[in-house]
């Protein structure tokens, strides 16, 4: 079905951005391609952006924000004990890793500052989230097994964007119980 104008919102553009953006990289979000395929003009596309610029700080919003402040507030309604919110952090980030977004957003970042810079404030919220959760569970060293449980989840997307096997369960709750030690 061919969308109007009236009925494609901004967010139905952000939404393709990020498809093509994680099968393709950022060079191949353009507007042209985008309007053939969401089925629009590309007057559409300027009914809500300004210009391609406006769409890529969108997209990296959309990233920070569904990725991040989401995930976060999704885990804090979940669960009231900070180890059980640790826990479910895990398994749902790690849930998540075979989708390609993050780890296209970071290969973008290794060549803009604009996405370097989203990558950078990402990273430090979310290493301060574990840090945070896994201080209030008694944890120790919580920032250092704040930054190896990050940095693993990192290496899972990685490999996973690669065509590898995720982690099981089972390893996972054992990064998990390792992280949360006392």
């Amino acid at each position: 079905m061919v969308k109007g104008m009236a009925s494609l919102s901004a967010s139905d553009w952000v939404r393709a951005a990020a498809r093509r953006l994680a099968a393709d990289g950022v060079d191949a979000v353009r507007v042209e391609p985008l309007a053939k395929e969401l089925g629009v003009s590309k007057g559409s596309f300027y009914w809500h952006f300004g210009d391609r610029d406006a769409l890529l700080d969108a997209l990296l919003e959309h990233w920070r924000a569904a990725g991040t402040t989401g995930v976060i507030t999704e885990i804090e309604e979940a669960a009231a004990d900070p180890a059980d919110r640790l826990r479910r952090l895990v398994h749902l980030a790690f849930a998540h890793a075979d989708r390609g977004f993050d780890a296209a957003v970071r290969t973008w970042a290794a060549r803009e500052d604009r996405a370097r810079a989203a990558v950078h404030g990402v990273d430090d919220v979310r290493i301060g989230y574990l840090v945070r959760l896994l201080t209030e569970a008694g944890s120790a060293d919580p920032a250092r097994r704040a930054a190896v449980v990050y940095r693993t989840l990192l290496g899972e997307y990685a490999m996973r964007h690669a065509g590898a096997e995720g982690l099981d369960a089972e390893a996972i709750d054992a990064l998990a119980s390792w992280a949360l030690a006392p």
